[in-house]
């Protein structure tokens, strides 16, 4: 057993006691007695204490060092369960042609399984020679067993990639030399994840340059480009990766040997099932993630109402992926969502150092690899099974880009006002909507094709929040895509009393006068902008708001872009009811 370990004294003493194997201790250069107190509390395990930290490289290290054929990884907040390294040693003295064993993971206390087990079991790469369990062409390394002759002969890991993503390159040259990685889930790991973790933020950026450099050394060249553009559009954290990636790329290049067109085939298959499958999940039977729908939240210095939404949200049957951004939280919202929620998988929680408002669902949809994305805020849920509907009913007409729900106002799931607006919508669309076309839509109680949500560039940074679905609702209905809404999509919503109405209704009415004079024609710019002022309060609130979308005039006008006219008369449809409309007023 070969446990690379940093800094985790507590979590490192507490489970060394569960290995049935020798154990071999490489400690990365720790600063809080981790190898003094391994040694005097576990004299029988060897501990290797390097003058650095070395990341994954440790593994190797302690590998070298072993005297065994087969050499198992844990990290130092996991153990395999009794039984499983005897069962993996029978496994591969019977099976000489392979070279690494992926074992399921159960988390934490509850024992729940990791999504990571459903990944593996469905690998499109099909049935092993071996006929353990499908094959593999991928891993995590502390649920691995792996055959030391063959980890070695192919180098180990590295130290360009070092931590985290460090499995990529190690399984692609295992695959290069024709070593059978395979999947063996009778084989069972504890992971009980530390809560001396990095910021998932932070871990995000670190996979995202490991995935570059590994292409650098391994894959093809146009793939090696394709993933520089995407780090280079997918905003600061993919730039950040990129930037943090730049001073390896040398020693990245003079590892450079592309593997061959059979592994890059099995490649090809696995990002196909991605594509299709939509994520991690199985059959629907199990415990495992939804592969067609993941939820977005965002907040803000709302702690107890983020994690009052993300506890039902968690407990939807339809087990949606939930990416949680927090913009800048001061009240330890990012914290507690850390501690209760981030570590099982199901949830990702990116911790954002300034409020972005409505631009951080963009930044949530870098962490997105399902086809929908359902939107909630911190103060609204989805009702059980709402999510497989919209799933369902998007796969079922390609063209239709959003789909906003009937909400229900807690406590008391009375209807919104907004309802019956938007059921006798007097937008015109094609005949083949499964409900009322729409102009505009509500973020926190929509589901939106991810796609759609890319062709436009998600939500507009100069808007930041409030009343900001317009504009992208405009751009939508420009670039093909249709909005409606479906009454058996229901969204609950208990309003926070942590707001601050003012500066909503500020920013609501800065951004509309934004909007009509970015995408409005002359004379519809003007009439609209007469009847928003016309209902909004004579206050020093609205003249805020005013002064607020005047300050704004010369980037306005700049950028802006009239509707085409199949799209302008959605917005004239619209005019009437947003006049009157009770539900939509600029007051506060």
């Amino acid at each position: 057993m070969v446990i690379a370990t940093r800094n985790r004294r507590a979590e490192l003493l507490q489970h060394l006691s569960r290995h049935e194997a020798p154990v071999i201790v490489v400690d990365n250069a720790s600063t809080d007695g981790s190898p003094e107190a391994v040694e005097a509390a576990y004299p029988e395990v060897r501990v290797v204490r390097l003058r650095r930290n070395v990341g994954a490289v440790g593994r190797t290290i302690g590998a070298r060092l072993a005297a065994t054929d087969y050499v198992a990884f844990a990290d130092d907040d996991s153990w395999w369960a009794p039984g499983a390294l005897a069962a993996a040693e029978d496994l591969l003295d019977g099976h000489a042609g392979v070279g690494l064993l992926a074992a399921s993971i159960a988390v934490g206390p509850e024992e729940r399984p990791d999504p990571i087990n459903a990944v593996l079991a469905d690998s499109p790469l099909g049935p092993s020679r071996s006929g353990i369990g499908p094959r593999l062409l991928g891993f995590v390394a502390c649920a691995a067993i792996v055959r030391r002759s063959a980890f070695l002969a192919v180098g180990g890991f590295d130290t360009v990639v070092r931590f985290p993503g460090e499995e990529e390159r190690l399984a692609l040259d295992l695959a290069e030399a024709d070593w059978e990685m395979v999947y063996a889930p009778q084989l069972l790991v504890h992971h009980h994840p530390s809560t001396h973790r990095e910021p998932g933020e932070t871990r995000q950026r670190e996979m995202l340059r490991s995935g570059l450099l590994t292409a650098v050394m391994r894959r093809p060249w146009d793939v090696v480009a394709a993933r520089v553009r995407s780090l280079w559009a997918a905003g600061s954290r993919g730039r950040r990766a990129l930037l943090s990636a730049l001073p390896r790329i040398p020693a990245a290049a003079v590892r450079r040997r592309p593997v061959s067109e059979a592994v890059e085939a099995d490649l090809a298959r696995l990002a196909w099932s991605a594509r299709v499958m939509g994520g991690p999940g199985d059959d629907g039977t199990g415990p495992s993630l939804n592969r067609r729908v993941s939820v977005v939240m965002i907040t803000y210095n709302r702690r107890e109402e983020a994690l009052q939404s993300l506890e039902r949200l968690v407990a939807l049957p339809d087990r949606p992926p939930v990416v949680v951004v927090d913009n800048g939280s001061t009240d330890g919202t990012a914290e507690a969502i850390r501690a209760r929620f981030v570590g099982d998988g199901q949830v990702t929680l990116v911790a954002s150092e300034e409020n972005l408002g409505a631009v951080g669902r963009n930044l949530a949809m870098e962490q997105v690899n399902t086809e929908f994305v359902a939107f909630c805020d911190d103060d609204t849920w989805w009702e059980p099974g709402a999510l497989d509907t919209a799933a369902d009913v998007l796969s079922a007409h390609p063209r239709l880009g959003v789909l906003t729900g009937k909400i229900l106002v807690e406590p008391g799931s009375r209807e919104d006002p907004i309802n019956a607006e938007l059921e006798h919508s007097p937008v015109t669309g094609p005949d083949w909507l499964p409900g009322p076309a729409l102009g505009s839509f509500l973020a926190g109680a929509s589901v939106m094709r991810a796609r759609a949500f890319r062709d436009v560039g998600g939500f507009s940074r100069r808007l930041w929040l409030g009343g900001e679905e317009e504009l992208m609702a405009a751009d939508l209905a420009t670039a093909g895509w249709e909005l409606c809404h479906l009454p058996d999509l229901v969204v609950h919503h208990q309003a926070s009393a942590a707001r601050d109405p003012h500066l909503r209704r500020r920013h609501g009415l800065r951004n509309t006068l934004w909007f009509i004079w970015l995408r409005r024609p002359i004379g519809a710019a003007m009439r609209r902008t007469r009847d928003v002022l016309a209902t909004a309060p004579r206050d020093r609130i609205t003249a805020a708001g005013v002064v607020d979308a005047l300050r704004g005039a010369g980037w306005v006008l700049r950028e802006r872009r009239v509707l085409p006219p199949h799209v302008e008369r959605r917005f004239l449809a619209l005019e009437e009811s947003q006049r009157s409309s009770k539900a939509r007023q600029y007051v506060s």
